[in-house]
């Protein structure tokens, strides 16, 4: 119970200081650090840095259930659990990507087909990919952007409610996969929205690295905001049988 409550103390404080992160981002916009070092090929390597990121997170995006933070010996220990029962029970509530098959994550997939897909992680890889097809034509094909500063304030609302998406879905009882899917890919968006601005506005080296590492900072919020999110539900049930009750 300890650890619990640690835990979502834990991501309650990242959350507060990814916001207060974006508030000094656009606090910066308006007075902005002279471009006192401009590298050679600066914008693409801007560019080139966030396509990593974006790499990285389609890959997390695709195979969740590899890039979890769940310990490997709890896993363990659920599959033997799956393994050794023959209660037909715990054989009905399994693992799709990361989530139960039970009712309770009913709002965290979107089903395509029959098959049942990780609301959050493909709107995360969907926007990523959104992301990259407008790196390439931003930093590396010169295509400016018309209205910058529209674009950046787009930008601070898409990620605002990527970062706080967890209490507005309890707050407005939005527990439907699709609304997930959006806002999930939106929140990559807004990022890439913000980094292309400023670059495009200030052209300021330490701008665009402090950008890049906030969205990394971001991106690990989201995923602690997520844990507590799948946490939560599962202490509220908290169903003897199912292997996946202390997840």
């Amino acid at each position: 119970m300890t650890n619990r409550r640690h835990s979502s103390q834990f991501s309650v404080i990242s959350l507060i200081l990814s916001l207060l992160g974006l508030v000094l981002l656009s606090l910066m916009l308006l007075n902005p650090p002279p471009p006192v070092v401009v590298l050679p090929w600066q914008t693409q390597l801007i560019g080139f840095a966030f396509m990593i990121i974006c790499i990285l997170g389609i890959i997390a995006g695709i195979s969740p259930s590899h890039c979890s933070l769940t310990r490997k010996k709890k896993k363990q220990s659920q599959k033997e659990i799956v393994e050794q029962t023959n209660s037909t029970q715990i054989k009905s509530i399994r693992k799709e990507g990361h989530h139960p098959t039970c009712n309770h994550y009913s709002g965290h997939v979107i089903t395509i087909k029959g098959s049942h897909y990780c609301a959050g992680c493909n709107g995360l890889v969907t926007g990523a990919i959104i992301a990259i097809i407008g790196t390439i034509l931003f930093f590396f094909l010169s295509f400016p952007i018309v209205y910058p500063e529209a674009t950046f304030w787009l930008g601070f609302i898409f990620v605002t409610i990527g970062l706080l998406q967890h209490p507005l879905y309890q707050l407005l009882k939005l527990n439907r996969g699709i609304i997930r899917f959006i806002i999930n890919s939106l929140f990559v968006v807004g990022s890439f929205l913000l980094l292309t601005s400023l670059t495009q506005l200030t052209n300021s080296l330490i701008l665009a690295i402090y950008s890049l590492l906030l969205i990394l900072y971001w991106i690990f919020t989201r995923i602690v905001m997520s844990r507590r999110s799948h946490r939560l539900i599962c202490s509220r049930c908290n169903r003897p049988e199912c292997p996946y009750s202390e997840a």
